[in-house]
């Protein structure tokens, strides 16, 4: 068995392209358009203006605790070695279960991007769309098994097709709405007036956060990445800066585009859509190779975090220790990307029970929204605990390393706590009992092993004084 990690194995190019890829710039827009809009309405490129400024202090919390650990385990090991030991648990568990989740709501659009490009008239056919997403989905699993460096090669490429594919789409968008636009052009998208209600507002905020995560993956990987003190973080920032820029130029050309009936009825295949109303045939397939690509990219991300999560706590010896088996030849941790696959396929199987994938896709958002609120606020927490004796240097590191994400944290807890007493009951529960049950296997393992991980003290940020100058320490 190979004793850790391939260090060394990812460039700075390879962690900013997996960012991108986490966030799935074309999934996202794919899949969650229909519920933004029919949301929040024409306010939808504001709310994707106002939860990128939350999630960019996520995105500095993620940069600044990587300067101090790198770990494989990210949010996990930073929450519990600087907050709590059981919150630590409970925000890798968060992960690993919104994550599996996120991945069997991916699969189903790569189900329906397929079908739409060879058998159109089978697009709402669930089980259909389950099949084919299930063979997609083991697909990316063998080609994440096969190595970090064999993956990241794989996902620049995607990225490369998809981004080249997104850029010629906005481009025939951008020549087709300037002369005959559905809906001009107004700033009064961007504006918080737009949203008419704070319920609204905040049932914006929840389904944006939801475009905006994965673009983390980078700091899963600084264990193998050159540079694994600082490349991961700043690709983070790097990442979240791409998106927002294409998730942005997208939203406005949808509502420029599309009338609000055009957009309900291609739900989760809107990017297709898009490109049949907007470029001339074939050209509109475009769009159908971006979101596959995308979608193959997201999955492949979230594949790679949540068996870096399982490995770093394996390590610890919070969970089952098999989880840290790695492949000797690919120095992958195998096993634990099998049960992540193997569950995934399950949900996406039991999904397929649902007879409207639009109805489906919006409470799976639902349920994974809640969750990546409470996991990026715990993260933004310990960023801002962790720090809190450095905060008086000076205005940036108190901005930077205390406000923006302790802000960022209490913002996202608010918008999870709200919009849970609105969504359906059933979703709801599923969201926080998600959470809830990973109490059980914490509490089991911490019998089993006593794990040195809830007993060792608390680690905090302590400058080192040297010749009456204050030095950093990271």
């Amino acid at each position: 068995m190979a004793k850790g990690l391939k260090s060394n194995a990812l460039s700075m190019v390879d962690t900013v392209t997996l960012a991108v890829a986490g966030s799935a710039p074309s999934y996202s827009l794919n899949a969650t358009t229909a519920t933004l809009i029919a949301a929040v309405g024409l306010a939808s490129p504001g709310a994707l203006l106002y939860a990128a400024i939350p999630m960019f202090g996520i995105s500095f919390a993620f940069m600044y605790l990587n300067h101090w650990r790198s770990d494989a385990g990210a949010s996990y090991a930073w929450v519990g070695r600087t907050i709590r030991p059981s919150l630590g648990f409970l925000s890798g568990w968060t992960f690993l279960s919104l994550s599996t989740i996120f991945m069997a709501a991916a699969a189903l659009p790569i189900g329906v991007s397929t079908l739409s490009l060879i058998a159109p008239s089978q697009v709402e056919n669930v089980g259909m769309a389950t099949l084919v997403g299930g063979l997609w989905f083991a697909m990316v699993a063998t080609v994440t098994l096969l190595g970090v460096n064999f993956a990241a090669r794989f996902q620049r490429l995607m990225t490369a097709i998809e981004v080249i594919s997104l850029l010629a789409l906005a481009i025939g968008a951008i020549v087709k709405v300037s002369t005959s636009p559905v809906a001009a052009f107004s700033w009064s998208w961007l504006s918080p007036f737009a949203f008419g209600n704070f319920q609204t507002f905040m049932a914006g905020m929840l389904i944006a956060t939801f475009y905006y995560f994965g673009w983390d993956v980078s700091s899963n990987v600084a264990e193998e990445t050159k540079g694994s003190s600082t490349t991961p973080g700043y690709s983070g920032v790097f990442g979240m800066i791409g998106v927002f820029l294409m998730f942005q130029l997208f939203q406005i050309l949808v509502q420029m585009g599309m009338t609000p009936e055009q957009v309900d009825k291609a739900g989760a295949d809107l990017l297709p859509q898009l490109g049949d109303l907007l470029l001339p045939a074939p050209w509109g397939k475009i769009a159908i190779l971006a979101v596959l690509l995308s979608t193959v990219g997201t999955i492949e991300t979230q594949l790679t975090q949540c068996s870096r999560t399982l490995f770093s706590m394996a390590r610890d010896r919070v969970i089952s220790r098999r989880f840290g088996d790695l492949h000797p030849l690919f120095q992958t941790p195998w096993l634990a990307t099998l049960v992540i696959t193997v569950l995934a396929l399950a949900l996406l199987i039991g999904s397929s029970s649902s007879s409207s994938i639009n109805g489906l896709m919006a409470n799976l958002i639902n349920t994974i929204s809640v969750q990546v609120a409470f996991y990026y606020a715990m993260t933004g927490f310990a960023c801002a605990w962790y720090y809190r004796k450095q905060l008086r240097d000076d205005t940036k590191t108190l901005l930077l390393k205390g406000a923006w994400p302790l802000l960022s944290a209490l913002f996202l807890l608010a918008v999870g706590a709200f919009q849970l007493t609105q969504l359906d009951r059933i979703v709801a529960f599923l969201s926080v009992a998600a959470i809830a049950i990973g109490i059980i296997p914490m509490l089991f393992y911490r019998w089993k092993y006593g794990s040195e991980f809830y007993t060792a003290p608390a680690e905090a940020y302590e400058p080192v004084v040297d010749d009456d100058r204050v030095l950093e320490k990271v």
